[in-house]
């Protein structure tokens, strides 16, 4: 198979178009793939027309992680068999340099090396019908475990490993009270559903009843999530967020705030969560805020507050993740409101792109699936 089909990103002000491309080969480091289902994000129209200004290597195939199939490993490959179910990790990094990193399909980081490494090697991501990828970025996924899901349900790994890196960097665990604002979109819902399973106890705050309505079918919810609803005043907001953690602060806020929320500047939330942390509490900040926010000097001194950036996850704490999910530790899909609202192949992308834009909230996935 010389050529196949892709999704072609060729410039911001023209729309992306399904064209044949060259099929790549397996080379050392390397593995090519079928794609099987790709998640699309719902403001992937927003990069696509710069609206968005993520870094990108135009002409470029977009798509940032899938469930796909091994057709080819390169020569050095020792474990990874063609044949093999995988999911394909979006999270690239140089082989000789750990701080360079960048996006598969998605972002090309903020450094000169990551956006050469994207630039250079590994352009094109998993919006087409074969994809190539580093070896250790496709992860093998236990099919015999994994049959109550279908691949369009666990494209959506990604959705709830972010949030995981996050946690458990922050030492989460059973006992520890972590708040989750917002806690109503698709990383932050991953984020209270991953909490949960790691045995916390959830404060989830929004400012949408409906959205953390949803999140009260989450496994272990009854017993451990306390939902807020947010009123976009510091004071009162930081009251309640407080008195839902027992009176006694949290130990961890989760940020995953989208980029919109800094747009004119700190957030209410930010500052209402940051009060509302115990002595040695911790905030993680992973969300997509592109300006600077304020924090209360006084505040994080005299409770001895850190502030910390995440930025997606650690080898390791992927394959801890997938291992849950196939243990069962962790329940994806349709139990804990993980659906698919519609798959599409490449040629309906811009029917795909409309449907995606409408569903920002947990749940409603949107799928690619490239050879259906």
């Amino acid at each position: 198979m010389t050529t196949h089909k892709a999704l072609l990103l060729s410039s911001l002000t023209t729309p992306i178009s399904l064209q044949t491309v060259p099929t790549p080969s397996a080379t050392p480091g390397s593995a090519t793939l079928r794609v099987l289902a790709a998640g699309l994000q719902s403001y992937a129209r927003a990069i696509f027309t710069g609206a968005l200004p993520y870094a990108l290597a135009l002409p470029q195939v977009p798509g940032a992680s899938c469930v796909a199939r091994v057709l080819e490993v390169g020569p050095d490959a020792t474990a990874l068999l063609p044949g093999q179910l995988v999911w394909v990790d979006a999270t690239i990094t140089a082989r000789d340099d750990a701080d360079c990193n960048f996006l598969l399909g998605l972002h090309g980081g903020v450094s000169a090396g990551s956006q050469k490494l994207m630039r250079e090697s590994w352009r094109d991501g998993c919006y087409a019908e074969i994809v190539k990828a580093p070896l250790e970025n496709c992860y093998p996924l236990d099919e015999a475990l994994l049959t109550r899901y279908g691949v369009e349900e666990l494209a959506g790994l990604s959705t709830v490993l972010v949030p995981f890196g996050g946690l458990e960097e922050a030492g989460v665990g059973a006992g520890t009270t972590v708040i989750v604002a917002p806690a109503t979109g698709k990383f932050s819902g991953g984020a209270v559903l991953v909490a949960l399973a790691m045995g916390a106890r959830v404060v989830a705050a929004g400012r949408s009843a409906e959205g953390l309505e949803k999140l009260k079918s989450f496994p272990g919810a009854a017993e451990r999530l306390v939902s807020v609803r947010l009123v976009s005043d510091v004071e009162e907001d930081a009251k309640a967020l407080f008195a839902a953690t027992g009176g006694k602060g949290a130990k961890v806020y989760m940020d995953l705030s989208p980029p919109a929320a800094g747009r004119d500047g700190t957030p209410t939330h930010v500052t209402a969560c940051l009060g509302a942390l115990k002595r040695g509490g911790t905030a993680l900040f992973m969300g997509g805020i592109q300006r600077g926010v304020e924090v209360p000097y006084g505040l994080m001194m005299f409770r001895n507050l850190t502030v910390k950036g995440k930025f997606m996850y650690e080898r390791t704490q992927a394959e801890r993740l997938i291992k849950m999910v196939e243990f069962g530790n962790l329940t994806m899909g349709k139990a804990s409101g993980m659906t698919v609202a519609g798959t599409f192949g490449l040629e309906e992308i811009e029917e795909a792109l409309d449907f995606a834009t409408e569903r920002t909230g947990w749940g409603g996935d949107v799928v690619l699936v490239p050879n259906a």
